[in-house]
């Protein structure tokens, strides 16, 4: 029998969660914004709740916490932060330290996994390339095995967190070639630590996500020990998408937390604001835009704890196969990020000009949220794996 509740642990993390992202997280958005990075108050209230890092096992001093627990903390910071800034490191943080528990080696699990948990360092995800982003079979970053090391160099672009890191140390899951007769059969996964002598990093500014910081990174002859490849040689392509479908449900869960708190921005402004001498909530047409919206964003949200349920299921019990919970991850990414787009766009008109001002929430929002139709793989993407796993792989172009 179907079961929506949360357990009693999941209520009482989301209560602390939303206590503290109320007040540590949502008066600090302003300075956020202006400095272009994450205050260090908010980081240091991250760590104390262990929520970042909060997918590594307890032994490794984390939560060991499961893909809906997770969805839980993120969608409370979401509510509070428009440019979705703080979402961003943590699911970015939290999806790929998930996939360092699952299969790095027990030396690179206990070397990076404790430092993860404290917050002390970052884990990101550098996959994407100037010239491809989810076709992973055509990347051009090699690795290759000399001794008991594999040499990686390439280019890898439009990468989150790489100031953050930078500064406050960790490394990114990255995926490079090593044998480049293969396609994706030839991909492999590697811990790749921050250092200044063989990653070289260029910030890009984005449209939005003013806190997040991104760029690209150079990867020159960096000597990598074989003990920091995640799972088997030219084994990667299979283990990337783990990683890559905890971040879109996570995305899902984020993008209907964010276009939820638009809606209740815009009910409160239609309550108050005038036209013709009634509120213009009195309005037929506002109240029917407003009633789709509602529920998509009921349907979206669902849809995304649905696909984290799948995950967990997948994961812990085995009871969902790797292309089910595909298929229900991008359907819960695709829907939500281009429902919750809409419905911030609408929530920014029902603003009147008010709503085009610049650091408007609805204004940042919008902005923050349609880079979820790109990121952890296009909508056109998901899409194609919706279509995929619902014809079947024959039906697929080749």
């Amino acid at each position: 029998m179907i079961d929506f509740t949360f357990s009693e642990e999941q209520d009482i993390l989301r209560d602390s969660v939303r206590r503290f992202a109320e007040k540590e997280i949502a008066p600090r958005i302003p300075e956020m914004i202006e400095k272009r990075r994450i205050p260090a108050a908010i980081m240091e209230g991250l760590k104390k709740l262990n929520l970042l890092g909060m997918t590594v096992p307890e032994q490794y001093g984390g939560m060991g916490a499961d893909a809906v627990t997770t969805g839980i903390a993120v969608e409370e910071i979401a509510r509070v932060d428009p440019t979705a800034s703080i979402p961003v490191m943590f699911l970015v943080d939290n999806a790929w330290s998930y996939l360092l528990s699952r299969f790095a080696t027990d030396a690179l699990k206990e070397e990076v996994l404790p430092r993860v948990a404290a917050g002390s360092i970052l884990t990101g995800i550098a996959s994407t390339e100037p010239n491809f982003g989810s076709d992973i079979g055509s990347m051009t970053t090699v690795a290759e095995k000399k001794g008991s090391n594999y040499v990686l160099n390439g280019e890898k672009a439009y990468i989150s967190l790489v100031k953050d890191i930078k500064e406050m140390g960790g490394g990114y899951v990255t995926v490079a070639k090593t044998d480049k007769s293969r396609g994706t059969s030839g991909v492999s996964l590697f811990y790749v630590p921050h250092n200044d002598s063989n990653l070289e990093i260029t910030p890009l500014e984005e449209m939005g996500r003013e806190g997040s910081t991104w760029g690209s990174i150079r990867i020159n002859d960096y000597a990598i020990p074989q003990e920091y490849m995640l799972g088997k040689e030219n084994g990667g392509f299979k283990l990337v998408h783990l990683g890559f479908e905890f971040a879109r449900a996570l995305i899902a869960v984020i993008s209907a937390a964010s276009a939820n708190t638009c809606l209740e921005n815009g009910m409160e402004y239609m309550k108050t604001r005038k036209a013709f001498g009634q509120p213009i909530g009195k309005f037929q047409g506002l109240q029917f835009q407003l009633a789709d919206h509602v529920a998509r964003m009921e349907a979206a949200r669902t849809l995304g704890y649905k696909a984290l349920w799948m995950y967990d299921m997948e994961q812990k019990e085995g009871k969902f196969s790797r292309f089910e919970v595909s298929k229900e991850v991008a359907i819960a990414k695709l829907l939500s990020t281009v429902w919750a787009f809409d419905a911030i766009n609408d929530s920014l008109q029902w603003h009147g000009a008010y709503g085009y001002t610049k650091y408007n929430p609805q204004e940042l929002a919008l902005r923050g949220i349609r880079s979820f139709q790109l990121a952890e793989g296009s909508r056109e993407v998901m899409k194609s794996i919706i279509a995929r796993e619902s014809l079947g792989k024959e039906f697929m172009k080749s």
